[in-house]
């Protein structure tokens, strides 16, 4: 099984008013902590899928890190990050892809792995989702049976209207105790974070 990480790190900060992945975070940057954690997980590469025009400071720290790549998109909607993530995985010949935000650096290596280990167990399954208190979150693993369906995501939803429409039966989700969905997109967010 070939699983691909896809690190959406291509939108606009519009709430934020500063590109929230450069703000410092744990002696790095708020984009480099669910990176580095994806990097450190069973994942087998990591896509990271930025904006034209982006410094990307925050993925400075791993330029001497194998088992990552990235791609620069020009449109920064959800959806078009998404479209390149999962066209690349594609052409890798990925099974599977785990989609991850840029913006939730708590999202753990822990986490990541839990979900492509319940995969590898029950590979029919078409998503593994994380949740919490019953709410599903992102991180989420996509089966290459959905890779169509990802494809065909408009908007800024992100693969979010999959997991409550017509494929909500046939995937899985893992409960988590501790919040570490918490994803910043707001100056109240990252005062959050930094408490």
């Amino acid at each position: 099984m070939k699983i691909v990480g896809i690190y959406l790190a291509a939108g606009e900060s519009t709430r934020m008013g500063c590109n929230k992945l450069e703000l410092p975070f744990k002696n790095s940057y708020v984009g480099a902590a669910a990176f580095q954690s994806a990097l450190e997980s069973k994942l087998d590469i990591i896509f990271a899928i930025t904006r034209n025009g982006d410094p990307l400071h925050f993925l400075a720290p791993f330029t001497k890190r194998n088992g990552w790549s990235s791609f620069r998109c020009e449109n920064s909607s959800l959806s078009a990050s998404l479209t390149k993530g999962v066209t690349k995985a594609i052409e890798w010949g990925a099974d599977a892809v785990v989609v991850l935000l840029a913006d939730q650096p708590y999202v753990t290596t822990a986490c990541i792995n839990r979900l492509v280990e319940e995969y590898l167990s029950f590979p029919e399954s078409l998503f593994v989702s994380a949740s919490h208190r019953g709410t599903l979150k992102p991180p989420v693993l996509f089966a290459k049976a959905l890779f169509p369906e990802l494809l065909s995501v408009k908007g800024d939803v992100g693969a979010r209207s999959l997991l409550r429409g017509k494929w909500k039966e046939q995937g899985m989700s893992i409960e988590f105790k501790d919040n570490i969905f918490l994803d910043i997109d707001t100056l109240a967010d990252y005062k959050l974070l930094e408490e």
